[in-house]
């Protein structure tokens, strides 16, 4: 009974190795078709822009800021003038108390 219990982990085995090399193949020959395509097209391949997307992501989204090279987003201060008020100014709708 163990025989056939190893001649099915075997068989088992390598049905997935045989799968699993499978789809990476695949794989490969979709990405190498996709940058080959984007080539023929005259355009950067997809796969450069999702990871330069990706990378731009990692860069603003660091924690503390430890990637950063430069303030990208540095707010610009405006100083508020003050102006004094000496009379207020009353509203028609209001009436005064009394």
């Amino acid at each position: 009974m163990q025989l056939i219990a190893w001649i099915f982990k075997i068989f088992f085995s390598l049905l997935g190795l045989v799968f699993v090399l499978g789809t990476l193949c695949i794989l490969l020959l979709a990405l190498i078709s996709g940058a080959l395509w984007s080539l023929v097209r005259g355009r950067k391949p997809e796969v450069a822009v999702v990871w330069q997307r990706y990378q731009d992501m990692a860069r603003n989204k660091a924690p503390f800021g430890a990637w950063r090279t430069g303030s990208q987003n540095t707010p610009e201060v405006v100083d508020v003038e003050v102006k004094e008020v000496t009379e207020v100014p009353r509203s028609p709708d209001r009436l005064p108390k009394q």
